[in-house]
């Protein structure tokens, strides 16, 4: 079969924004190449994928740039898969294009809908593509079975038609290596620094933990700013942390494993998650997780990890005083985190997708 699929996610360039949906495109074709020995993929995008990404996806793979980028999605792609026709297209964004193809939706949350004001700028887009790739495709892959409840229960899609495929972790992540130490412990948030993380709150309960607790604490913040809440910098200055919070922007998987491994916790209480791979990432590293009560945190977190109310910031702080105060606690949650991580493996990933696109040849 030729199966296309929008690669459009790996003409990123900017290191900021290779997160989401990059991750799982890279990962995912990156095993459906070594597991696919019969069908030929072609990745559409708007810039040619760089030649290290194409190794690792293999032979099978073909890299198709179409140009302009004016209309890419609406008209010169929809043209492309007309004049060139594909048996099965992988709609990785979220989105769908017009095709005759059979089509594979991929949802990765509908938090949107949940926390409209996360989303600013984004919103009434994510809501119509969303909508539409629900219509019309064949078979949804998702990420969580609290994205394939919200589907089921907000579009009424048939549970047949989806398909529950949990992400993986990347082998950077493991509890063995080095460490970073720090001039003081520190607690730890990994995400991109935008509206619906739940940063300014994580900040709000680190202030109050910081009166709770004689002994100095760090707060190290990583991740792309590129859709920078606002209010972050405002909570920092209004609590007067800019001494104990540290703003570390984008840092690579190797260094960002030394990271996980020196922290006392990772902190991360969204107000909305469809997965959440820092989560997995720390698990892997042996770091101990504060997470969320909310959507599909527990589901990820199971009893691994702390959950709290991620509108309170009285939890929040409670919990990184339980995990500071408690070392034979840390320890036990780190344990539990290595075990849990065993299960989020890109290759079963890969091979959920893979099954779903073969059942899609036999309709």
């Amino acid at each position: 079969m030729k199966i296309g699929v929008d690669a459009g996610a790996l003409s990123i360039r900017d290191n900021r924004l290779k997160v989401g949906v990059y991750r799982v495109t890279y990962n995912l074709l990156r095993q459906l190449g070594a597991l696919d020995k019969d069908n030929i993929y072609y990745l559409y995008s708007f810039t040619r994928i760089d030649q290290q990404l194409m190794d690792a996806f293999g032979p099978r793979m073909i890299d198709k740039v179409l140009h302009p980028t004016v209309g890419w999605f609406s008209v010169r792609l929809p043209l492309e898969m007309q004049v060139h026709p594909v048996d099965v297209f992988l709609g990785l964004s979220q989105a769908l294009p017009k095709t005759t193809a059979h089509k594979i939706g991929f949802v990765y949350d509908i938090g949107f809908l949940h926390t409209p004001k996360s989303y600013p700028g984004s919103y009434e887009k994510l809501k119509k593509q969303t909508a539409d790739l629900v219509a019309r495709s064949d078979r949804i892959v998702t990420i969580s079975h609290a994205v394939s409840d919200d589907l089921k229960k907000r579009y009424h899609v048939d549970e047949s038609k989806i398909t529950v495929a949990y992400p993986g972790v990347d082998s950077a992540f493991s509890h063995r290596g080095k460490r970073f130490v720090g001039k003081k412990p520190y607690f730890l948030f990994v995400g991109a620094l935008k509206p619906g993380k739940n940063v300014p709150t994580i900040l709000r309960a680190f202030a109050l933990f910081c009166k709770m607790q004689k002994k100095p604490y760090d707060l190290f913040l990583i991740g792309g700013d590129f859709w920078r809440d606002r209010e972050i910098d405002e909570t920092i200055a209004r609590y007067h942390l800019e001494h104990s919070v540290r703003q570390l922007g984008f840092v690579p998987d190797s260094e960002l494993a030394t990271y996980y491994r020196g922290a006392t916790a990772l902190v991360s209480p969204s107000l909305h998650e469809g997965f959440c791979l820092p989560v997995v990432e720390a698990f892997a590293s042996g770091c101990p997780v504060i997470g969320s009560t909310a959507s599909a945190m527990p589901e990820i977190i199971g009893n691994a990890g702390l959950l709290v109310d991620p509108h309170s910031m009285d939890e929040i702080a409670g919990a990184m005083e339980q995990l500071a105060s408690d070392e034979n606690l840390r320890t036990t949650f780190s344990q539990k985190g290595i075990i849990r991580s065993r299960a989020y493996s890109w290759k079963k990933f890969g091979e959920a997708v893979l099954r779903t696109i073969r059942d899609g040849s036999k309709n």
